[in-house]
């Protein structure tokens, strides 16, 4: 199996919409930002972001072969900060627990922190979301705090984790 993470195909646009299969799975994955049901309309507005020369959103996909298998951003690019979020990470239900976020997100950090040349990358991850916090701590991610009942879904409040890694931290783990 030959994994690629490049450039998100905005081809691939419906694909990832279909891995989201409530409100809940979408505010797990994008946070408040879209509205239930989701549509491919939503996600190609955010793509936007992506154009030009003074580009705030960076989509990656990770490929297999052709086919889509995983998806993340890296969204708010601060250039006179050197920051960014590592955001909207997905792996297709299929093929999920078997170490590709990890593949995708170790190319990303590299893009980040090498091409871009940050200095930051943060992101935010909900508190019960236990398999993605042991991936980004293995990845280097610290804990930096938590927003307490920041997301209301349906009649529940969810805590976020507030988590980030600096090109320091992540040079030591190479």
């Amino acid at each position: 199996m030959q994994l690629q993470v490049e450039k998100f195909r905005a081809g691939d646009i419906g694909r990832v919409c279909s891995w989201i299969k409530s409100e809940a799975e979408m505010v797990l994955w994008a946070g408040p930002s879209f509205s239930w049901p989701m549509t491919q309309k939503q996600l190609r507005e955010q793509l936007r972001a992506a154009k030009g020369k003074a580009a705030t959103l960076f989509p990656f996909g990770l490929y297999c072969g052709h086919k889509l298998i995983g998806y993340c951003e890296l969204a708010r690019y601060d250039r006179k900060s050197q920051s960014v979020h590592l955001s909207r990470v997905i792996i297709s239900p299929r093929q999920r627990y078997k170490g590709f976020s990890q593949i995708m997100i170790g190319h990303v950090l590299k893009f980040g922190f090498e091409e871009l040349g940050l200095n930051r990358i943060a992101l935010g991850v909900f508190d019960f979301n236990k398999p993605a916090i042991k991936c980004y701590k293995k990845m280097g991610f610290k804990l930096e705090g938590t927003l307490r009942e920041a997301s209301k879904v349906g009649d529940s409040f969810w805590n976020c984790h507030m988590m980030s890694i600096l090109r320091k931290e992540w040079r030591e783990t190479l």
